[in-house]
C-alpha cells in the first residue's frame, strides 16, 4: 500500500492492542502508551514496525522493534509531531463495573480532562495509558486528547 510506505519515519503512539500479530499482544500491557517511530511496513502495508523510543531494558526481552497494526497506533506526522508531557495521558474511571466510563487524566491528577471526577487503575505504582480509541472511552475526553493532538 502505498499510503502506508509514506508513514516510514513518522511519529507514532500505542493506544491500543486489539489488531496487532498474537506475540504482539501478548505483551501489549507494556507497549501501550509506547511512543516510536515507523521503522518499515510489512505484510503489504497492514502493518508497522514500530522502532520504540524507549531504553531495551524497559522494554519485554529488550526488544524495541514490534509490529503493530495500523489501527491500533496514533500516527503522527513530522509537523504534529505532539509534545510528550502534553499529550500522554493515564486512565481513570468513572462509574463501576461493566458501566464504567474511560477518562483521559493527566499525571498526578484525579480530575479527568472533561472535569470529572475518577478514580485512577495504579497497578504496582504504573497507570494504565488513555487510549481515545477504548470502547467506554469519554466522547468529551476523546475530543479534547485529539485537538491537543492535531490543533
Amino acid at each position: 500500500m502505498k499510503e502506508a510506505r509514506e508513514k516510514v519515519g513518522c511519529q507514532v503512539k500505542i493506544v491500543n492492542m486489539i489488531h496487532s500479530p498474537a506475540r504482539t499482544r501478548a505483551v501489549g500491557g507494556f507497549l501501550i502508551g509506547q511512543r516510536g517511530k515507523v521503522a518499515n511496513v510489512l505484510r503489504g502495508g497492514t502493518l508497522a514496525l514500530v522502532k520504540l523510543d524507549a531504553d531495551g531494558a524497559d522494554l519485554p526481552d529488550g526488544v524495541r522493534r514490534w509490529p503493530v497494526q495500523w489501527d491500533d497506533l496514533l500516527v503522527y506526522s513530522a509537523e504534529d509531531r505532539p509534545d510528550t508531557s502534553d499529550t500522554d495521558y493515564r486512565l481513570g474511571l468513572s462509574g463501576a463495573g461493566h458501566e464504567a466510563i474511560q477518562h483521559a487524566v493527566s499525571a498526578g491528577t484525579r480530575d479527568s480532562l472533561c472535569g470529572e471526577k475518577v478514580y485512577p487503575l495504579p497497578i504496582s505504582g504504573w497507570s494504565i495509558s488513555f487510549s481515545p480509541r477504548g470502547k467506554r472511552a469519554c466522547a468529551m475526553c476523546v475530543g479534547l486528547v485529539l485537538e491537543r493532538i492535531r490543533p
